[in-house]
């Protein structure tokens, strides 16, 4: 007697989340926005600038939230895997564009503000200390190390490595990276030790129960922001520091602490916006671009900026102003004329991952020793990422 064996269908391939694009899009549109806004005289007493303000605690807290929820790969990998197969899509455009991004900025500086051009050295300086416009880059290959290094912690242990960075809260004045990591690594470790419950709360984040919570987490970190911002206002704050150091700490170091508890009491209803504008049709379009397309716009504009606003705009000397009787000395119009020349910077970059060879620039290439299978794809390594993640979804 025989058997009719029926082939099994293969299981449709998950359909892509459009919120992370969405989310990514809305964070590096206000960062242009932002950019542009400290460049054009009086662009940040603009509306938009000021709407801008209003989402920053929802911006970039937000886009290292995503990275590390697509991060969570790293946990079954070996350190070997991170590197060829993680930090090395980071290192090389950061090692590449910081040294050309420095050096028109350096430019500018000789020309209008008589200052020499630095050395090999100073350009070695902002780029291991972090200091210069792609700063984001160097803090993911920090993040990432410090996820893998922590992969084999309890979810919750993992998550609380992300407020270390606390301890060394002083050295902040002098090390650029101490307050990114503040601010930015608890969402970053968040988004990839939560991936799932992430997940399934933008699934749902437009229910009652959902957006209940969203809400009042909202309402509690503005109201921690408001208070913050009333206190100081009645009296310096200064507290001792344990800690060697420093001392005491005083306002600028508290208010990163302060502000990261903000940004992730607010991070779900982030979450929550970016599930809502990733349903508006033409909008969601538009955002999905942006997030898609983040890395040439980051890397793109300022030098678009540096050139062709900054020189230009110094080297004549406008008189730029709000509500100015000339229509071309309105601030306004060249908060929308950098817009449009951060747009060409963005292109001019895209164009660069047109051409063969300087693409990898930008995009560089899977290394040859890197196309063997990473560790995690393992069973071992697959029930490890398994179990660090899986473990905080909550049912």
């Amino acid at each position: 007697m025989s058997a009719n064996i029926q082939p099994t269908a293969s299981p449709a391939p998950a359909a892509r989340m459009r919120w992370p694009d969405v989310a990514k899009g809305l964070s590096i549109l206000g960062v242009v926005l932002l950019h542009v806004s400290l460049a054009v005289p009086e662009g940040m007493d603009t509306i938009a600038a000021q709407v801008n303000r209003i989402l920053d605690p929802l911006r970039m807290p937000l886009f290292f939230m995503v990275s590390g929820f697509f991060s969570a790969k790293v946990f079954g990998y070996t350190f070997r895997d991170l590197l060829l197969r993680r930090l090395w899509f980071f290192l090389v455009p950061y090692l590449v564009w910081v040294p050309i991004e420095l050096w028109f900025k350096f430019r500018e500086w000789q020309m209008f503000n008589d200052r020499p051009m630095p050395g090999a050295g100073k350009y070695l300086e902002h780029i291991v200390e972090g200091r210069n416009m792609y700063w984001f880059l160097y803090a993911l290959v920090i993040f990432n190390i410090v996820l893998w290094a922590s992969r084999k912690l309890p979810w919750w242990a993992g998550i609380l490595v992300g407020f270390a960075p606390i301890l060394i809260l002083p050295l902040h004045a002098d090390q650029h990276m101490v307050g990114k990591a503040v601010l930015y690594l608890p969402a970053f470790l968040l988004g990839a030790h939560l991936r799932h419950h992430i997940r399934d709360f933008s699934g749902a984040a437009t229910g009652l129960r959902n957006l209940t919570r969203g809400s009042l987490l909202y309402a509690a970190g503005f109201t921690l922001a408001a208070v913050w911002a009333w206190g100081n206002s009645v009296a310096d704050v200064s507290l001792p520091w344990p800690l060697p150091g420093a001392e005491t700490v005083g306002y600028a170091d508290l208010r990163l602490v302060v502000n990261a508890a903000v940004q992730l009491l607010m991070l779900p209803m982030a979450v929550i916006v970016a599930v809502l504008l990733a349903r508006i049709p033409v909008v969601s379009d538009i955002l999905c671009f942006l997030g898609r397309h983040t890395l040439v716009i980051y890397l793109g504009h300022p030098i678009a900026l540096t050139v062709l606003y900054h020189y230009n705009m110094r080297g004549v000397e406008l008189p730029i102003a709000r509500g100015s009787d000339h229509p071309l000395h309105e601030t306004a119009l060249w908060v929308i004329a950098g817009l449009v020349i951060s747009a060409i910077g963005a292109f001019a970059l895209w164009l660069v991952t047109r051409v063969p060879y300087l693409r990898w620039s930008v995009m560089p290439p899977l290394l040859p020793a890197a196309r063997k299978p990473a560790a995690g794809t393992s069973t071992r390594g697959a029930a490890t990422a398994v179990a660090t993640t899986a473990s905080a979804t909550t049912t």
